[in-house]
């Protein structure tokens, strides 16, 4: 017997890099969402296995796969968890900021709390992965603080989502590191300036008024590399939607509108990968 699970995503609608840790991480201020990433999990417990098998369909991964960690981490907090063999179906690009592969981690980890609940699992969450922990709550939207780690679930708004994925990807790594070096460690928000930031964009989109670009830190670099967003962007205020932006480190754009259908859009030629979310919770 075999288990299906569909795996979450999330947009980054905000970010705001607060400060640098001693441990090399960043704390950030971002408004979190949660969306369907059109990947899943095929998981079958293995009977008589001395390890466990994770392999992906569609993409290459590299490095250790996010699964593998959080099957040794859940073991290493003390639970008893059968070797498995799971199989991704893998449909959005690494290195795109929707945060797939924490989906992932994150589904695995809900399938496996809800035969053991603890709240030790939400430890298990946050060691796996920077946004495993918003993922593996539920919440819909939230605003999310700490390194990723401090979730503060908020009500969600009646907007769809259009994502927009470009034929460019980029590093995690590479954008803070980036950042560091553009700021010299004096970033552009203070915690509470950008908590203050956030709550009204929040309220803004809550009451559909338009916010046109969303603020991102990490984006600056992203457009000074890529100006080519800059066609997206003003297709999407032409096209009336209220707020845009890219989500995370990159490289997908998004935009939010009250429409309910995807429009006829000229796409630029770079465009490789289009989603529409006609219904945001």
């Amino acid at each position: 017997m075999y288990f299906l699970l569909p795996a979450p995503a999330k947009l980054n609608l905000t970010l705001r890099v607060t400060s640098k840790r001693e441990d090399g991480y960043h704390d950030l201020v971002s408004l979190f969402l949660r969306i369907p990433s059109m990947e899943s999990l095929r998981i079958t417990p293995l009977k008589q296995a001395s390890c466990d098998r994770v392999r992906t369909l569609g993409l290459e991964i590299e490095g250790e796969n996010i699964l593998l960690r959080a099957l040794r981490l859940a073991r290493e907090a003390g639970f008893s968890v059968p070797f498995l063999d799971v199989e991704i179906q893998k449909n959005l690009p690494p290195g795109s900021g929707l945060g797939a592969g924490s989906g992932n981690g994150a589904a695995l980890l809900q399938w496996l709390a809800a035969n053991t609940p603890s709240p030790v699992w939400q430890q298990v969450a946050r060691s796996t992965g920077a946004d495993v922990s918003f993922l593996f709550s539920g919440a819909p939207l939230a605003l999310v603080s700490g390194i990723g780690d401090v979730i503060e679930p908020l009500p969600c708004f009646p907007l769809s989502a259009l994502v927009v994925f470009p034929g460019w990807k980029v590093g995690t790594k590479n954008a803070y590191g980036e950042l560091d070096e553009r700021c010299g460690g004096v970033y552009s928000k203070k915690e509470s300036e950008a908590r203050s930031e956030t709550d009204a964009l929040y309220k803004a989109l809550v009451e559909g008024r338009p916010c046109g670009f969303l603020p991102n830190d990490l984006a600056s670099a992203l457009l000074e590399r890529f100006p080519r967003y800059s066609e997206l962007f003003v297709l999407f205020e032409e096209l009336g939607y209220h707020a845009w932006g890219i989500t995370g480190s990159g490289s997908a754009a998004f935009a939010l509108s009250p429409k309910t259908r995807l429009p006829e859009v000229p796409w630029p030629s770079w465009v490789e990968q289009v989603i529409f979310l006609p219904s945001l919770f």
